[in-house]
């Protein structure tokens, strides 16, 4: 039996011998190793914060005491500590562990949380209601030098400062990385100090084991508390000469820095997060080094390719991010007022390798989703034209600025939403479910999803080629693998297309769907049913030529979407048929549902939502057979 294997809950890490953590701390990563080369999931990251869990959860209590992650994908080894190694196996697989917080698994998970920069705000609100309460639990709030990116952060932060509560801690991890290399002015300010910091991290050691002693030492001699106010006063004079500018900044704001912290050193990171919790008079910001992907030589050397690497399954096609990157490298070519946009995923969206082909005109902003949507307004204003390219569960995280800076405007930004409709194994945090629907509110909006890799280029030219705010949905993972079209044309916004004739019902689909709907129909034929497929394109503005069609011609029409039950195409096609005055025909609606949507493979949890063509088959019969 490994040391792993014995340990059932965070108190059975008190039992062992810093040789024996050191042990358990590799048997963990090769846990991680082996389940994320098998499953897929968030690696290197999960792989920098070993030794910083296990020293966590020596020193405080959970579930009493509250650490938070942020973001928490890296949450993995938090897991196998809090008696979830046995089954560790199956994470983000269907029925299995989720690869981020959940708290119907375990206590010990306190929120769901899959978004960055929401952890200091979350960790105050648990600070503060344990006051409020009489309770004696504190807060850890660990969050990582990428989620600093992100302006929510430093609102939590300021108001941190401004409530003082005496029952929580910041954790700084900070290893130069957010998904790729970190921007922004804490990547700068890294920068400045990091060279001096290796060539004095001895010195510093050296000053941090005085410290300890003199606070030791102090409560048993004459004025030993003077002596050691004085001591940490020098101490805080010579660090701040030997790594210049390194806490002034934390200082200033408000909290007391400590570190930098060695975290991969369990020992060190204990006696600094003890001494953090006992000594500090305002809110303490711990600072702690980690390196991503620690422990395993190819995520070492490429963090940003081990960030979250696909499981073995994972083809080889052509995706749909590559396919939109594609088509806007063309487009950026021939016209130079095309920028393209990321928020810290240009990885992520195809759009790194424009990065490296305009470099002036590819903009990677860090986890800032609501200055993207307000900058981009700005750059349509001043005559660009701007395409934000963006993970659908983070483009939510802007909706003000959607409604406020572009759409109120009436300005060009071409949003490109990727991961849109089911995403899979990150689950109910990242699926891409409620863009469809909030995207539709805003007027001056245009939003399209398009059937198929081909279509979306087509729909790219002509959201190019326009003056409104225009929304292209579409998914993650490989597309249909149609052929490409050499030359672009623009399509005609608001005009839905007919590809499969038939007279007994109807499918309206959106995105892939529609061959999704086409295969059903060819199915359906061979049952007796001539089933009219149609693809929707535009959601907004509906085709009033659709609306007609459905009403003249059929008693029944299934709506396929991959998105909420709420607010989407069925909604569009409800309210349209409504605005008519007319009761027929009888739209069904095949959508995801009014759900947070677990994790699971696609295609598996496509079968249980009935959105796979044996589904609609099904449905189809039932409907037409009077259920």
């Amino acid at each position: 039996m490994n040391i792993l294997e014995t340990i059932n809950c965070p108190d059975d890490l008190k039992k062992l011998s810093p040789e024996e953590l050191s042990v358990l701390a590799q048997e963990m990563r090769d846990l991680m190793i082996e389940t994320v080369l098998a499953n897929g999931g968030h690696l290197a990251s999960n792989l920098g914060v070993v030794e910083l869990t296990i020293a966590l959860h020596q020193l405080f209590h959970s579930p009493t005491d509250r650490i938070i992650f942020d973001t928490s994908h890296q949450c993995y080894a938090h897991k196998m500590l809090t008696g979830r190694a046995r089954d560790f196996r199956s994470i983000r697989t269907r029925g299995g562990y989720s690869g981020f917080y959940e708290p119907s698994e375990s206590p010990h998970d306190v929120t769901v949380m899959g978004h960055a920069g929401c952890g200091p705000s979350l960790a105050l609100g648990l600070a503060v209601g344990e006051t409020l309460k009489g309770g004696s639990g504190y807060t850890v709030c660990v969050i990582g030098d990428g989620a600093l990116t992100a302006g929510l952060a430093y609102e939590g932060l300021s108001n941190i400062i401004q409530q003082a509560p005496r029952n929580l801690m910041v954790i700084l991890n900070d290893n130069g990385m957010s998904i790729s290399e970190n921007v922004g002015w804490m990547a700068q300010w890294r920068k400045r100090w990091l060279p001096h910091l290796r060539d004095q991290l001895e010195l510093d050691a050296d000053f941090q084991s005085l410290e300890s002693l003199t606070e030791a030492l102090a409560p048993k001699v004459p004025l030993g508390p003077l002596v050691l106010s004085l001591g940490r006063g020098i101490k805080n004079v010579i660090g701040k000469a030997i790594t210049p500018e390194l806490g002034h900044f934390w200082e200033e704001m408000g909290f007391t820095y400590l570190g930098p912290v060695d975290g991969h050193n369990i020992e060190e990171l204990e006696d600094t997060l003890a001494r953090a919790r006992r000594y500090s008079d305002r809110v303490p910001l711990v600072h702690v080094l980690t390196q991503k992907g620690r422990g395993y030589t190819p995520a070492e050397g490429n963090p940003v390719q081990y960030h979250q690497p696909s499981s073995p399954k994972a083809g080889a096609g052509l995706t749909y991010s590559q396919a939109f990157a594609d088509t806007l490298g063309l487009l950026m070519a021939q016209d130079q007022r095309i920028v393209a946009i990321s928020a810290a995923m240009l990885d992520g969206t195809g759009l790194a390798a424009l990065k490296t082909r305009f470099p002036n005109r590819v903009f990677d902003v860090g986890i800032c989703e609501q200055h993207a949507v307000s900058m981009a307004a700005g750059m349509a204003r001043a005559g660009l034209k701007p395409v934000f390219c963006v993970y659908s569960t983070f483009l939510q995280r802007a909706f003000d600025q959607v409604v406020h800076d572009v759409c109120l405007n009436d300005l060009p930004v071409v949003f490109g939403v990727d991961r849109a409709g089911i995403v899979g194994q990150d689950g109910k945090t990242h699926q891409g479910l409620y863009d469809m629907a909030y995207m539709r509110i805003p007027p001056n909006m245009v939003l399209a999803v398009p059937r198929d890799e081909n279509e979306l280029g087509q729909l790219l030219y002509t959201a190019i080629n326009q003056d409104h705010p225009f929304t292209i949905r579409y998914p993650r993972g490989e597309g249909i693998g149609v052929g490409i079209d050499m030359e672009l044309r623009n399509i005609q916004v608001g005009t839905a297309e007919i590809v499969r004739e038939g007279k007994d019902i109807c499918l309206a689909a959106v995105g892939p769907l529609v061959h999704t709907a086409l295969s059903a129909a060819l199915d359906l034929a061979q049952k007796g049913v001539e089933a009219q497929v149609v693809n929707v394109r535009f959601v907004k503005p509906i085709d009033p030529a659709l609306i007609e069609e459905l009403c003249e011609h059929f008693t029944d029409v299934v709506v396929l979407e991959e998105g909420t039950l709420l607010g989407g195409v069925g909604a569009a096609i409800l309210e349209a048929i409504s605005r008519k005055g007319l009761s027929r025909p009888r739209v069904h609606q095949a959508s995801v549902g009014d759900i947070f949507l677990e994790h699971g493979g696609t295609g598996e949890l496509r079968h249980t939502l009935g959105l796979d063509s044996e589904g609609i088959v099904e449905r189809v019969q039932s409907i037409l057979g009077g259920g």
